[in-house]
């Protein structure tokens, strides 16, 4: 049996999926690839854990490109950590690597934190069976958050900016708006799973749409794309409020708990 399992969830083929070729060639090879096509995100996240023979699960996206010695480091911390954060870098040097990716990065000292990123994250099965899957009815946008926040209630998040993998943050400026409308549509639905009462959610929209410091950065480029992301992420988080489907259901109040299929599907592992 080996001892890390790698789920990635993608609509690619496996010959197109980046961060398989990338581990390919590294030395550790002691790991198995489970790539789940189901539709949302989240659900096939939770294919994927199903199908995980090792308690030690590490999600990476399609285009994630661990560094060498990742995977034995990931292996190395969940034997002691419930659950960690890796260190996400932007592979350009650009307006996104000087202005917006700050939050990818808490610094070069290990330390616990409150989030991860489903670009560069690894959690131990326990944990799930503890807290409960990703939220299905949820799908793309603050699912990392929705997560994070049950697993803190009973876990910590430990930070080790040694497991270092390059992912962009966004391919063009548009690129950069249309992921801040898509995302925030979703914060309704995670304000509601908070209980953050229907007011204080529109509240927090207009003010943030209606605070000048939100429009601009330090040049006329950044100052741009931080204008037209603050209206994209506005126009998302009105789309999510007017769309009573994104109300999250009451019963349960979290997602189902994971079960081992013990017969994994060969076709979706690869050692």
């Amino acid at each position: 049996m080996v001892s890390v399992s790698v789920i990635i969830a993608t609509l690619k083929s496996r010959c197109e999926i980046e961060a398989i070729q990338v581990l390919d060639h590294h030395a550790f090879d002691d790991y198995e690839v489970i790539v789940c096509d189901e539709s949302p995100v989240t659900a096939a996240r939770n294919a994927g854990i199903k199908r995980a023979t090792t308690d030690k699960l590490v999600f990476l996206d399609d285009d994630s490109r661990p560094q060498p010695g990742y995977l034995e480091r990931a292996r190395d911390v969940l034997e002691t950590e419930a659950a960690y954060a890796g260190r996400t870098v932007h592979p350009f040097d650009d307006l996104f690597s000087r202005h917006f990716t700050n939050h990818y990065d808490w610094g070069d000292e290990p330390c616990y934190v409150k989030h991860f990123w489903g670009c560069n994250m690894g959690v131990h099965r326990t944990v799930f069976e503890t807290v409960g899957g990703w939220d299905e009815q949820m799908g793309w946008g603050h699912e990392e958050k929705e997560l994070a926040y049950r697993v803190i209630e009973e876990f910590d998040i430990r930070y080790d900016p040694d497991l270092v993998v390059e992912h962009p943050y966004a391919d063009s400026i548009t690129d950069y708006w249309r992921k801040q409308y898509k995302l925030e549509q979703k914060s309704p639905y995670y304000w509601s799973k908070r209980d953050i009462p229907l007011r204080e959610q529109v509240l927090c929209t207009l003010c943030d749409a209606s605070d000048p410091l939100n429009y601009v950065r330090r040049t006329p480029m950044a100052t741009v794309t931080q204008a037209g992301g603050t209206i994209a992420r506005a126009a998302g988080r009105i789309k999510g409020l007017l769309d009573g489907s994104q109300r999250p259901s009451r019963v349960p109040n979290r997602p189902p708990e994971i079960e081992v299929e013990t017969d994994p599907k060969p076709e979706l592992i690869q050692e």
